[in-house]
């Protein structure tokens, strides 16, 4: 997978987390994923890509942090048996936001996305295009880790 595909979902990432939450973040290293291991997330907020490049893209992270984004929001004040359902339609807000940002700035490929969904769960699945690489870009915050997943062809 090019690097001038990950690299704006890189930027996305960050920049939108400081705008959306004032929360610093810092990227680690990129790795390739192994869609077969087990993982830590409990929430991930999806999208398919179409166009000149078709693929998904995942943001993907726990609970607590997922809270803390209500939290920094503005939305905090949720009662408890709402918070869950409105931690995972943020997270597909999110998703939402960093990609089409992402996808904004590369100018020379026509991309279009499809509306964010979630999966929630202790090491849920996700099926990832066959014969494809996924590329995941580790974040870290104060108030824990996420990562965003991307998987073009």
């Amino acid at each position: 997978m090019d690097v001038k595909i990950i690299n704006p979902f890189l930027a996305a990432g960050l920049s939108v987390f400081e705008s959306m939450f004032n929360l610093a973040s810092k990227n680690k290293e990129p790795f390739l994923l192994d869609v077969n291991t087990g993982h830590p997330w409990e929430i991930s907020g999806l999208l398919g890509v179409t166009g000149d490049s078709s693929g998904i893209v995942a943001f993907r992270l726990g609970r607590t942090l997922a809270y803390k984004m209500l939290e920094l929001s503005g939305m905090g004040d949720v009662k408890d048996d709402e918070r869950e359902e409105m931690s995972k339609q943020l997270v597909a807000e999110f998703t939402n936001i960093v990609s089409g940002n992402a996808i904004s700035s590369l100018t020379d490929i026509d991309l279009k996305v499809s509306p964010p969904v979630t999966i929630s769960g202790r090491n849920h699945s996700i099926s990832w295009p066959k014969n494809y690489p996924v590329i995941a870009i580790p974040f870290v915050t104060k108030f824990g880790a996420y990562e965003v997943d991307v998987c073009f062809k």
